[in-house]
């Protein structure tokens, strides 16, 4: 999967506005999928909510009173046309769904109460400020455990049969619009969650007969039993990525690798990480340098952006890219907003490169490939990737912003699976030929051999037969 994360406000369209050619642009891009941020209605009171905060705040739309498509994007009607027009030209299309609360104001509460999770002082410990004042009762704001409750939401209560019973049927419905949808905090709704933060004081028996086993599976199962090939992705932190995973998600965030290669890791810290982190998990994993609640990659990276880039998209796994990234815009946006302060110019530098990396590795080769790790040389990681008799080798010094000629690099022929012959390489970045120095086991690169290093921190070529 090559997806492309739209923020859909900010684009500025209607849905019948965003023609075919501009759909086509993505697919020619390499993206095979498109993530339509910020779809669903804002509700009064969220809107009214955000714009306590700034006065050109629209309001979250991570806070959705009920699954209907915006009208200021066009309603269903059009967003069902324009995901008619992406299938056409190759996209498949993406959605948020956000199973751990709604908006404050939602219906639902009115209709049932009870689904949602109520002030009680004898069930948890309580912080006054998690909770509201409604005509139902005093309702909890959804809420991450670590972080204040959002104040434009209400919690849902997973423990309630109905309720898990309800959402079930909201994710069917949703997986008659798009081919998949992104699933926000989808950790905060495991049941050990629920209980640990929501019924810490309740009997673990009478917890258990309530919320007997996991949501997720059985939400999953229910909708690919009517799409087959309907795709889950969540959004999850905690170390809770490979158990959801287990539980039948297709893709998980992989924020563990991001902060790596955000916070200048130190020597051997993703020599640790990739010795430690299997394969098939890799695979399964989403790999960016942004999105909407991150920093600006351009911001946090700098000039190790492209370094960035050739390792998390060249390796096994998602390929993600938000609005905006490719053209090096530094304002992040908060989700209420839906218009930028100020307006930047592209970096189009940068956007060539991306354009390159995209080329690359929508190839099988990096798709499919097996996943070799080659360790750390010279303050660059390596790694290989290999389909059947192709091999292409990565390189990327993540510490620092490029500089100077590539370093020499000495690999084991044999760990690549080359059994003699002479041995021939390509910058896939510059198309040009590597000398390579091959002499028994060892092929060698020597210092300043790749020519797009100096330019992008790191580089990607591909080995054949000579």
């Amino acid at each position: 999967m090559i997806l492309f994360e739209l923020n859909t406000r900010v684009h500025g369209k209607q849905f019948d506005q965003i023609d075919e050619t501009e759909l086509r642009g993505l697919a020619d891009l390499g993206f095979d999928w498109i993530w339509t941020m910020g779809i669903w209605r804002i509700s009064p009171a969220v809107l009214e909510i955000s714009k306590r905060f700034a006065h050109d705040f629209e309001g979250s739309p991570y806070a959705i009173a009920d699954y209907e498509v915006s009208p200021e994007l066009g309603g269903e009607a059009a967003f069902r046309r324009f995901v008619e027009r992406a299938h056409r030209v190759g996209l498949r299309v993406m959605a948020d769904f956000v199973p751990n609360h709604i908006a404050l104001d939602s219906p639902l509460i009115d209709a049932h109460p009870e689904w949602i999770i109520h002030s009680n002082p004898r069930h948890r410990i309580e912080d006054p400020r998690d909770f509201y004042d409604h005509p139902k009762g005093r309702l909890a704001h959804g809420k991450d455990p670590y972080f204040p409750g959002w104040i434009d939401t209400a919690q849902l209560d997973y423990a309630h049969p109905e309720l898990r019973a309800h959402m079930v049927q909201v994710l069917r419905r949703l997986g008659g619009m798009v081919d998949g949808l992104r699933c926000d905090m989808a950790m905060l709704i495991l049941r050990d969650q629920v209980k640990s933060q929501w019924w810490p004081r309740v009997a673990s028996e009478l917890f258990n007969q309530h919320f007997p086993g996991e949501f997720w599976p059985i939400a999953i199962e229910t909708v690919r039993a009517e799409r087959p090939d309907f795709v889950f992705m969540a959004e999850v932190y905690w170390d809770k990525e490979s158990y959801l995973q287990q539980l039948g998600f297709d893709y998980t965030y992989d924020k563990k690798l991001y902060d790596l290669l955000a916070h200048h890791p130190a020597a051997g810290e993703l020599t640790r990480y990739f010795s430690s982190t299997p394969p098939a998990f890799l695979q399964r994993s989403v790999h960016f340098l942004e999105n909407h609640d991150e920093d600006r990659a351009a911001v946090r990276f700098g000039g190790r952006t492209r370094p960035a880039a050739i390792l998390s998209y060249a390796i096994p796994g998602v390929v993600f890219v938000h609005h905006g990234q490719m053209e090096g815009f530094h304002e992040k946006l908060p989700v209420q907003r839906v218009r930028p302060l100020r307006h930047e110019k592209p970096d189009t530098a940068l956007m060539a490169f991306y354009q390159k990396l995209l080329a690359r590795v929508r190839d099988p080769l990096f798709r499919d490939g097996e996943m070799l790790f080659l360790g750390e040389q010279h303050g660059s990681v390596l790694w290989a990737r290999r389909l059947g008799a192709r091999i292409a080798i990565g390189a990327a010094n993540v510490r620092h912003a490029p500089s100077g000629m590539s370093p020499a690099v000495e690999i084991s022929a044999s760990l690549l699976g080359i059994r003699g012959g002479s041995i021939r390489a390509k910058d896939l970045f510059a198309g040009e030929p590597v000398f390579l120095d091959v002499s028994g086991d060892r092929i060698l690169l020597a210092r300043g051999a790749v020519g797009s290093y100096s330019e992008n921190g790191g580089f990607l070529i591909e080995l054949s037969a000579g």
